[in-house]
């Protein structure tokens, strides 16, 4: 039986990898190597504002058909709020985007009502956002959603892979599972009848939010750097938060075993399945050898786990499995 990949399922990851490439070569900002933007003002001088702009992908199609809005709700404002906590920033506010066949009074109510009590759980204000009737655009009976996050972290407090060093050890957080990422792939599966109908509703739990523990994390200086597991998989996360001249060094063998990710990869090859999913890690600390035990303790509630070392890279790898 032929491997399933991202790629047969309908993305291309190529094409994603050359736009990259062209935004950095098109525009300057230091910005696109970051999980969120920051920008800064000389009203709040002492202080970065941090944005983000995420949605859930196609995950977003079995969720209403269930109408899971709840799981909608927590996965967008999980994939903004993860990203933005990687500057160290505190969410302040938060706007959605809805584009919709056509208005469903109920169904998109519920899910701004639920928006909304998910956001009030890590101190964000769902401030505004916009609904749109686009018709033939969307599918009947369906709806995109997208968020914008906007937080504030002091410019001495922001995290950046400055403050990475050699002998830095990296813990990992665990996932529920497949999160919000590669979703295609997973309803391939499924719709062809590789996936059951319970393993599937497993890849549907909520993406995890790690807010309220990596704050703390960062309120107590216990953070050299922060990295959310997300598109692309763990190495090409992670690497996005290491200086040049080091590499994470991380231990494949401690991942903690999945269910999901044992049903999948029965049909996805070892290296498409590091690729596109989070395998368990759902997002990475890294900090002192000193602060190792406190971070466990702090972030107990997501399992941590220690993943790896920074050591130093002699060819520019930036992150590997030893």
């Amino acid at each position: 039986m032929k491997k399933y990949t991202y790629e047969n399922s309908g993305v291309n990851l190529k094409s994603t990898e050359m736009l990259s490439g062209l935004l950095f070569s098109g525009l300057s900002s230091s910005n696109f190597s970051n999980f969120a933007g920051v920008f800064e003002h000389p009203v709040l001088p002492e202080y970065y504002f941090a944005g983000t702009t995420d949605g859930i992908g196609t995950k977003i199609v079995p969720l209403i058909e269930r109408r899971l809005y709840r799981t909608i709700a927590l996965d967008l404002a999980a994939m903004n709020l993860n990203d933005l906590i990687c500057t160290g920033a505190k969410p302040l506010f938060f706007l959605d985007y809805l584009a919709t066949n056509v208005l469903y009074p109920k169904e998109i109510s519920n899910f701004v009502v639920e928006l909304n009590s998910v956001l009030s759980l890590y101190n964000c204000a769902l401030i505004g956002g916009e609904t749109s009737e686009l018709g033939d655009f969307i599918k009947k009976g369906l709806f995109d959603a997208a968020g914008f996050a906007v937080g504030l972290v002091k410019k001495a407090d922001f995290i950046s892979k400055e403050k990475v060093c050699e002998g830095d050890i990296i813990i990992a957080l665990k996932s529920s599972g497949v999160h919000s990422n590669g979703f295609s792939l997973v309803r391939k599966l499924y719709n062809d009848g590789f996936l059951s109908e319970s393993e599937f509703e497993k890849t549907l739990e909520p993406t995890v939010i790690y807010v309220n523990e990596i704050l703390k994390l960062c309120d107590r200086e216990l953070v050299s750097g922060l990295a959310n597991i997300t598109g692309g998989g763990i190495l090409s996360n992670v690497e996005r938060v290491i200086p040049d001249g080091f590499c994470a060094c991380l231990n494949s063998k401690t991942l903690p075993k999945i269910s999901v990710f044992e049903a999948l990869k029965k049909y996805v090859d070892e290296d498409e399945m590091f690729r596109t999913f989070n395998m368990g890690a759902g997002f990475c600390v890294i900090t002192k050898p000193e602060n190792v035990d406190l971070v466990l303790e702090i972030t107990k509630t997501h399992f941590p786990f220690v993943f790896g070392v920074v050591e130093k890279s002699y060819d520019g790898t930036k992150a590997m499995f030893k």
